[in-house]
């Protein structure tokens, strides 16, 4: 566990990086197993860079946090109801939920950091 910690930060720009390039790879076309290849390798990565957070020593998560990772199970949940189930109502309404909780938690991380 304490080399997950000593990479923190590697594993949260590799991540995002990933993710990016994954963006761009379905955007210019790219067939779906490459782009997804990416995504997956995105989101192995930030596990990784949360699981180094969380196993920090002397961790409290605040309020903001619970709502990013609402936020971001939101997504999770929106997702299927694109892909697997398609109810795009359904979709709709989950994901723009989502976007709201992660901007919430957001400001109350900014709000939170100036105490």
């Amino acid at each position: 566990m304490k080399w997950i910690r000593k990479y923190k930060k590697l594993f949260l720009s590799t991540g995002l990086g990933m993710l990016a390039a994954a963006f761009i790879a379905y955007r210019l076309g790219a067939p779906g197993c490459y782009s997804g290849a990416l995504l997956g390798v995105a989101i192995l990565l930030k596990m990784l860079f949360l699981t180094a957070v969380f196993s920090t020593k002397g961790f409290r998560p605040g309020l903001w946090l619970y709502f990013i990772l609402a936020g971001v199970a939101l997504i999770l949940i929106s997702l299927l109801f694109k892909t697997v189930f398609p109810v795009r109502i359904l979709y709709q309404i989950l994901f723009y939920s989502a976007i709201s909780l992660k901007m919430t938690g957001l400001v109350l991380m900014f709000f939170s950091q100036k105490e």
